[in-house]
């Protein structure tokens, strides 16, 4: 299917769905986007934001692809009321929409893994190859190339990746992804560096159709801190099938060199 601008309209035609939060999750980030954790109606806990480098649609269309690809956390779109900001007044910066990624129990982000764990505490060899490549291939595909941050499972060395504010800064022109490699301390980089890893990440990018990419590019709020207007998405979709067009290639030469 042909990535359209008159497609794009049709997909917008639907409501998008909105998560309510119902009360504060009593966490929160020392990063750029300042998120806080809330529960939400659904029971869920999410990490929410409500700003992002490239605007709150780099969040959600990167979140939406990863969690159809099963390499990142579920992304919603997400309501935080005042009701739901405690006495204290943590995440007021919040109330309004944004954007909710699952938080997902048992796992720690790569940058704290030595604070965590203690510097000799985490066993390099538990680190799940084929999800560490996956994310590799995948924050390649997205052009994910500022601070690159990842989730570790502590009980099965799963690698999700998280954080994606940074993408889609310019996406006029057709330059091949860069592959980007998420540092994994006391992990050797060459870890799922291999074969089958590599087309085995491949393939998954490869499956992603026109019309998958184009749903997660539609049905979002519009302006302010969204960033979303419609030719603007409409270029990310065209740009992301491109490159999804360009990762064989890509992953192949840094696998062999």
């Amino acid at each position: 299917m042909p990535i359209t601008k008159e497609l794009l309209e049709n997909l917008d035609g639907r409501a998008y769905q909105v998560v309510q939060m119902i009360t504060h999750g009593g966490r929160k980030s020392s990063t750029l986007s300042d998120s806080n954790t809330f529960v939400g109606i659904d029971g869920k806990v999410y990490w929410v934001k409500s700003k992002s480098q490239q605007g709150l649609v780099a969040e959600l269309v990167a979140g939406r692809l990863a969690a159809v690809l099963g390499v990142g956390p579920p992304t919603r779109i997400v309501h935080v009321p005042e009701e739901a900001i405690p006495a204290s007044g943590e995440g007021t910066h919040l109330v309004g929409l944004g954007v909710g990624s699952e938080d997902m129990t048992g796992t720690v982000n790569t940058k704290d893994l030595p604070g965590v764990l203690g510097p000799a505490a985490f066993d390099p060899k538990s680190i799940d190859a084929r999800s560490r490549t996956m994310v590799t291939a995948f924050r390649t595909w997205i052009g994910a190339t500022g601070d690159p941050q990842a989730l570790v499972n502590l009980q099965d060395g799963t690698v999700y990746t998280i954080d994606h504010g940074d993408c889609f800064a310019d996406v006029t022109g057709q330059a091949d992804p860069a592959v980007t490699l998420v540092a994994i301390h006391s992990v050797p980089d060459d870890v799922g560096k291999d074969e089958y890893s590599v087309k085995a990440a491949v393939r998954r990018i490869k499956h992603m159709g026109d019309t998958v990419i184009l749903e997660a590019v539609a049905a979002m709020p519009f302006g302010g801190p969204w960033q979303s207007p419609v030719d603007r998405r409409l270029a990310i979709a065209q740009w992301l099938a491109y490159r999804r067009d360009r990762m064989e290639e890509v992953m192949l030469k840094w696998l062999k060199p």
